[in-house]
């Protein structure tokens, strides 16, 4: 279903994927797993997990009653397929960017420095799966929470048992009306054109968005 699901995507972000391939493996063997990871990225691949955690292939898919049931869940084949793609997504934007608009992209979400970014500091990996679920909660794909976690300290940014809410689903909130206001392409611009949110700029929404700079174009 890979080469479907791609032209999908394109089709829902009216924009073309270039040079993504999607695998499948079982990610529990990953060094850096958590027991919600449904998929991971790595430049120009996708990869899904093959451990029995989806509740079914496709939303439609799933029974009405079991759906009710639910406050909220990602745990389905396509959704975790869209979201990884968005990642590519962002970075394929970051290029077009730098290589074809001549706008500059933050140091932060560089390829080069991402990969500590994300460990290191938290603003990336909050901006990048927000992103990614708000583009997945936008396809209909997910069921979204009926409320999301709001961190109200710094420390509740390193708390694991916090992790999944505050990266995934508050993220996703934080982003949407930005989003919903720049369009997609348009927004993810002017997010890597300026640096991810501090800590406390993931605390107070107002702060980050009162100091983005638009790009020249």
């Amino acid at each position: 279903m890979g080469d479907s699901l791609i032209r999908e995507y394109q089709e829902f972000v009216d924009d073309t994927l270039y040079n993504i391939w999607i695998y499948t493996e079982d990610l529990s063997e990953e060094e850096l797993y958590h027991t919600f990871d449904l998929g991971n990225y790595y430049l120009n691949e996708v990869f899904i997990t093959t451990e029995e955690l989806f509740l079914a292939y496709e939303l439609k898919e799933l029974p009405e009653v079991q759906r009710k049931s639910l406050t909220e869940s990602n745990r389905f084949v396509k959704a975790t397929v869209m979201h990884e793609l968005t990642h590519e997504y962002i970075h394929q934007i970051g290029v077009e960017m730098t290589q074809v608009d001549s706008i500059y992209v933050d140091r932060a979400y560089q390829d080069f420095f991402r990969i500590y970014s994300k460990i290191n500091k938290p603003g990336v990996r909050f901006i990048e799966e927000g992103i990614c679920e708000y583009v997945s909660g936008k396809m209909g794909e997910i069921i979204p929470p009926e409320s999301v976690l709001i961190p109200e300290s710094v420390s509740d940014l390193t708390e694991e048992s916090k992790e999944y809410m505050i990266y995934y689903k508050y993220s996703s909130q934080y982003l949407s009306p930005f989003l919903d206001t720049t369009g997609l392409k348009r927004g993810i611009k002017i997010l890597l054109h300026n640096p991810p949110p501090t800590s406390a700029e993931i605390l107070a929404p107002e702060l980050f968005f009162g100091r983005l700079v638009l790009p020249d174009r």
